[in-house]
């Protein structure tokens, strides 16, 4: 072999090499991200793709009027009010001819469009004027609606959910009574929830630990532990006692898991489908829209006034809504729910605060 031959193969080396490690670098970077969030920015990208094609636009590098135009086109459309319109309909003299997608949405998009330019290095449109002006006065309209949250399971609804169940009976009810009190008492997301396995939970005399090994605010996977307390011997003798036994989270968790080694499992996801007879756990465990779909059942079947309103960050919120109105201080309620900020808890907790003892309308009565 020729030295032009030797110098060739060690060219292709370091390009074969090079090309790795592109990848290798590739699949980090699409790491530095939840799997959820790439999957939606993938179906936003590919939508705003379709659009860009269908009006002769250029998708990258895309143009501010482009996006803007974009963000106009998914909005809702507005037309001035008429006298034959019902007063229900009208907001600021104008009615909405088609829905549209909310601000919240079309934020998506925007977050789609600016990652795929960053990640190209082009220059990204969102950031122009144009944009921002065009998104803002989206949200500005006076008919666009507020964003409604989740309602917040408090104590008495939530104990008016279990008390339906029959978890000593029936398979689907002991899993859903130590799904909803873990959730509720550790301050749960629904991804929180399904990415639990049951190795990750430890029930002993002092409560259960739950481990979570990465979550929403801990995408690095640092992983933390929560406590849930065990009721005090004192609660569950007496008045009220049978209510602690029923809010007992380590007691649920262990039933749950005793069920599920009477079937042979001992490892793997927390939380399972039940076969169509309700006889046999399922091999894979629940995907977060499952859990939160057991979530809104519950609230359904409990017959609750705002059951339309339950979903899977009804737990989060009661647990912090229930804590601040008894009086738990704030610092504890954010370190144990993990929220990053005093600013980011406060929507968690505004209905705790609408009677409590510093309104100032009970010096007024």
């Amino acid at each position: 072999m020729t030295a032009a031959e030797l110098s060739e193969d060690a060219s292709g080396e370091l390009v074969e090499h090079r090309d790795e490690l592109t990848a290798r670098a590739e699949s980090y970077a699409r790491g530095a991200r939840a799997a959820n969030t790439w999957s939606a920015y993938e179906r936003q990208w590919r939508r705003f793709e379709s659009w860009c094609a269908a009006v002769g636009e250029r998708s990258l590098p895309a143009e501010p009027l482009t996006v803007a135009r974009f963000l106009a086109d998914l909005a809702p459309v507005w037309r001035p009010a008429t006298p034959a319109d019902p007063a229900s309909s009208v907001a600021a003299g104008q009615v909405c001819e088609r829905k549209g997608l909310r601000p919240g949405t079309l934020s998506g998009y925007l977050a789609a469009i600016s990652v795929v330019h960053q990640t190209a290095q082009l220059d990204n449109p969102v950031q122009a004027e144009a944009v921002r002006r065009t998104i803002t006065g989206i949200r500005r309209h006076p008919g666009v609606a507020p964003t409604r949250r989740r309602a917040a399971a408090r104590r008495e609804p939530l104990v008016e959910v279990l008390r339906l169940l029959r978890p000593e009976e029936v398979l689907a009810d002991a899993r859903d009574h130590a799904l909803l009190l873990i959730g509720w008492k550790a301050a749960l997301r629904t991804d929180d929830l399904a990415r639990l396995q049951m190795a990750d939970l430890h029930p002993s005399e002092q409560g259960l630990s739950v481990h979570l090994s990465r979550s929403k605010t801990d995408q690095h996977g640092a992983g933390t532990t929560i406590g849930i307390a065990a009721p005090s011997p004192e609660s569950l003798v007496g008045e009220g006692s049978e209510e602690s036994t029923l809010l007992d989270a380590g007691a649920a968790w262990t039933r749950w898991r005793d069920l599920l080694g009477s079937h042979g499992i001992t490892g793997g996801p927390a939380w399972r489908g039940i076969d169509r007879y309700g006889r046999r756990p399922r091999a894979g465990g629940l995907h977060r829209n499952s859990v939160a779909g057991i979530i809104k059942r519950r609230a359904a079947a409990a017959g609750l006034e705002d059951a339309q309103l339950w979903g899977g960050h009804s737990l989060r919120r009661g647990f912090a809504t229930e804590a601040i109105a008894a009086g738990v201080p704030e610092r504890d309620v954010q370190r144990h729910g993990r929220w990053r900020s005093r600013a980011s808890m406060d929507p968690y907790i505004d209905a705790a605060r609408t009677f409590d003892p510093t309104n100032p309308t009970h010096w007024l009565t």
